[in-house]
């Protein structure tokens, strides 16, 4: 396991570097009751700490880099995974009316292995935005977690200010993954973001998917597989900058 420092200059400089007179940066940093992705965990139902930074510019080009703590079931091998990074890049362009498009890339790459095997892969996306309350996108992975298959991800984001400083959101997705995880599936959440200063937020969400169990409960040392979520109700706490 590479030590802390390793990753903090890792996540430093794996931000691409666009040019531009205008430009804007900013970043947070959460903590999370469990890593829920697309239904299932990436924590095995713990607690993680999560980093972003993120650089945008006026002609629409934006980077950025996010770190997580993992933590998959292959509980025993002694060279599994235990940070995730994600590097992005993409860009943003205005459409007619109140639209807005984006196009994007986004790696995963893992500090080790998982389930005894390198699993680092990318990931491509098109949003559509519509003012600051709707979002749909499609994200497609040609080789998710290097295991020869592709992936397809659909999903619709609402979001709705009750007051300045109060959010509703809801999202839902489809995630077309058989050949991956054996089963396509639905998932959603619902929840509401409290806004307690302009660098402290709260958010209480409720999280569900039909992501069914195809295990017992134990762990595995070479077979891939990605537990379901454990936890249905997350808080989470970011301070940004």
């Amino acid at each position: 396991m590479k030590n802390p420092g390793y990753w903090l200059s890792l996540f430093l400089l794996s931000v691409p570097v666009i040019s531009c007179v205008e430009a804007d940066w900013h970043g947070d940093v959460k903590l999370i009751s469990e890593y829920i992705y697309r239904g299932y965990s990436k924590s095995r139902g713990n607690p993680v700490v999560q980093a972003h930074l993120e650089y945008q510019n006026s002609a629409g080009w934006f980077s950025g880099v996010e770190l997580s703590q993992v933590r998959f079931d292959d509980i025993l091998n002694r060279d599994r995974a235990e940070m995730e990074l994600q590097p992005y890049l993409g860009w943003s362009q205005l459409l007619a009316g109140d639209w807005r498009g984006e196009v994007s890339a986004r790696g995963y790459v893992f500090d080790n292995k998982l389930f005894n095997h390198r699993a680092e892969y990318a990931e491509l996306y098109g949003s559509l935005h519509y003012q600051d309350w709707l979002t749909v996108q499609i994200a497609f992975a040609p080789d998710a977690y290097q295991r020869e298959v592709d992936t397809l991800n659909y999903e619709l984001n609402l979001r709705h200010d009750l007051l300045d400083n109060l959010q509703l959101s809801a999202g839902a997705g489809y995630y077309r993954a058989g050949a991956l995880l054996g089963q396509n599936y639905f998932y959603w959440n619902a929840g509401v973001s409290w806004f307690a200063t302009d660098y402290l937020a709260f958010d209480l969400r409720y999280v569900d998917s039909s992501l069914h169990e195809h295990y017992e409960a134990e762990p595995y040392l070479d077979e891939f597989y990605l537990r379901q979520q454990d936890n249905q109700y997350l808080f989470s706490m970011t301070l940004g900058f």
